[in-house]
Order: structure tokens, then sequence, then C-alpha cells
């Protein structure tokens, strides 16, 4: 449902998101007369530069894009005014932080915080690497750190500086430990009154599989990590899952329920992620499933690489809008974008993809 700006048109193809979409996190905002949808979502072009940009949407399928920094527009329909495009990327202006070379988007929530303002504020919280670090594709394996940025609009916005010397809100782990490659694809539970869970991906370093781990916080700026292992690592061998999982999105459906989309990798498919749902009473020990929730796309489909960095939108009538990162099999020159599937009526927890009318 949305692509890299390209179109075969090669001046597309230096767009900001000419090369690679991903990573999408989508919110639905309900008015008297109409839902408004907005995603923000990773952004890559042809350079291998990162950054994060702003999508918006009538009915969370059809999608309204910028080609470059956010702009105001009207909209036809009722004249309000919506901001498409480009809404944050590297740090320019401070030489010593964690995020000089780079961004990848890993959740916008909009919380209530008395520290910021009296009302609610956008926060997003990302992942990124500086100038000794690789960039797009290559930046899996280098040392990446979790930031925080805060927002009025969605549009513009203002970094947090966090406790670590980098800026970063924590940092990864010390040598030696599990995670200490790095901190990826942060992803944010407001599970209660002074109760904000942070998941987030690692490759362990003992074994080089991804695992997933959790950071607690009170109040959004003072962080800490629930024990020192991951919550969820890999399956047992000859699992689907078994070669690593990461990207975790968690969503509380319930007083005692959690659910948590993740990425799996598997040692039969090298590299060809899967997205899997697992189970939880208490959003630390979880139950895994026997299998994927979304496989890769058919031969010859956009998505045939693998499926990743899930978002879950609860829908009416417990289904559940999925949407994901699609990637092309290697060697297709279409790169990654951003598909949709919904949950059946019968199974909630399998999907069917939204093709193309």
């Amino acid at each position: 449902v949305f692509a890299p700006a390209r179109d075969g048109d090669d001046k597309q193809r230096d767009a900001f998101d000419g090369a690679h979409v991903g990573a999408p996190v989508v919110k639905a905002f309900r008015g008297d007369d109409a839902t408004r949808w907005t995603m923000w979502y990773a952004a890559t072009n042809a350079r291998g530069d990162d950054s994060i940009a702003i999508a918006t949407s009538e009915d969370g399928v059809t999608w309204r894009r910028g080609d470059s920094d956010a702009v105001m527009y009207r909209n036809d329909v009722d004249g309000r005014s919506i901001d498409v495009g480009r809404v944050f990327g590297a740090n320019g202006e401070d030489w010593w932080t964690f995020d000089t070379r780079g961004t990848q988007l890993g959740d916008v929530q909009l919380i209530s915080s008395d520290s910021i303002s009296g009302g609610s504020v956008y926060w997003m919280f990302y992942h990124g690497y500086d100038h000794g670090a690789a960039a797009g594709a290559a930046a899996a394996t280098t040392t990446t750190r979790p930031g925080l940025a805060f927002s009025q609009d969605g549009r513009n916005w203002a970094r947090f500086e966090g406790e670590h010397h980098t800026g970063a809100v924590f940092d990864r782990g010390e040598d030696g430990a599990w995670d200490a490659r790095g901190v990826r694809d942060p992803k944010v539970l407001l599970a209660g009154p002074r109760d904000i869970r942070v998941y987030y991906a690692s490759i362990d370093v003992r074994t080089g599989k991804s695992a997933v781990g959790l950071a607690l916080t009170a109040d959004g700026f003072a962080y800490s990590k629930r024990g020192s292992e991951a919550i969820f690592g890999p399956g047992p061998s000859g699992s689907f899952d078994d070669a690593g999982v990461a990207a975790p999105c968690v969503v509380r459906l319930g007083r005692d329920e959690f659910i948590m989309f993740y990425e799996a990798y598997s040692s039969s498919a090298p590299g060809v992620a899967s997205v899997a749902v697992a189970t939880s009473r208490d959003g630390v020990s979880w139950t895994r499933p026997s299998a994927p929730a979304l496989e890769a796309g058919a031969a010859g489909a956009w998505d045939q690489g693998g499926v990743g960095k899930p978002y879950a939108v609860p829908m009416a009538g417990d289904r559940i809008r999925l949407y994901y990162e699609g990637r092309a099999a290697a060697g297709d020159e279409r790169g990654a974008g951003v598909g949709v599937a919904l949950s059946t009526d019968a199974d909630r927890f399998v999907f069917a993809r939204r093709t193309s009318d």
C-alpha cells in the first residue's frame, strides 16, 4: 500500500524515500465525521541515508506523501491542514551525539506529561547511529542507541537529551552483555500509571542471533533495563524463529492479555523474515507460537524477500489491522515497502493481505 517514491522516474529515485520505506507506525484519529490516519515511517534514499517521514490517509490504505521536508497542504475534502514529508533525520547540530549519521523510526505515542506540557504531546522513540557506523542495510550490524524526541503536532520535533553522554535515553549493554552490540527498534507500551515499557531488539553478541529486551521507566525520562538478559529469544532448533527474533510490537488487550508481534528468522531460510505473535499475561514471560502469522510473499511478489517491523492497530470486532515492512527478493530493485493485512473473522492471529484493487 506504500512503496518507495520511484515510479520509474530517475529524479524520484533520488528522493529521501526513493530506495526503501518501512517500519510503519500508524495511528487512527477519529473525529466527529471522519477518521484521519497518520503514518510515520522510516525512509532511505539511494545513497543509504536514513530519515523519518509522515504520510496521511483517509482510509489507512491509500496514502498521501511529500517529496521533501514536511509541508502543509489543504485537504480537498474539508480544507484541513495536514503535514506530509520528511520530519526527522540525522543530528547535524551536535557532533557528539549518538545519531549524527542517521535515525530509524521505532515508535510514536501520544502521551500526557506535565513535565512537558499541560496537554498530550507526541513522543517519538527511535534508534540512531553516529559517523563511526554504517548506514542503510549495513547499520543492522553496527552500534545503535535509543533516542527520544517531542512534538506538539507530529511534524516539528525537538530532541530530548538523555542521561547517557551521547544523548541517548539509555545505553547498549556493557562489553560481554547480551545487548552490547546496540539497542534497536524501540517500541513502547503504556502499561499503566508510571509504567512505561520499552521493548527493543539487539543482536546477542554471544550467539549472533537477535533477541528482545525490556527497559522500564516511570516518567519517560529515566530508564532501567529489566534484568541482565533478554526477555524473549530465538526458538528451539528447527523452529520457524530459531535464527532470531526482532522488532517487537506489544499491545495490551484487556487487563491481563499482552500480545507481541515480532519479526522471526529461521535457519531454514536465512535472511527471510516472517511475522509471528506471542502471548503473555504480564508482558514479560511469553508463550511462543508454533508457526508465523504472516509469511514472506509468494515468488514474484513485492514482499518475497520477507516481512517484518510489524505494527498492530486494534480494530472493531476484535480484529487487528497489521501494518508491516515488506522486502523485495535479493536482486529485485523494488526495495522495501509497507503492506497491510487484516485478521480474519475466525482467528484474530490469522492474517490476510490486502492486495491492490
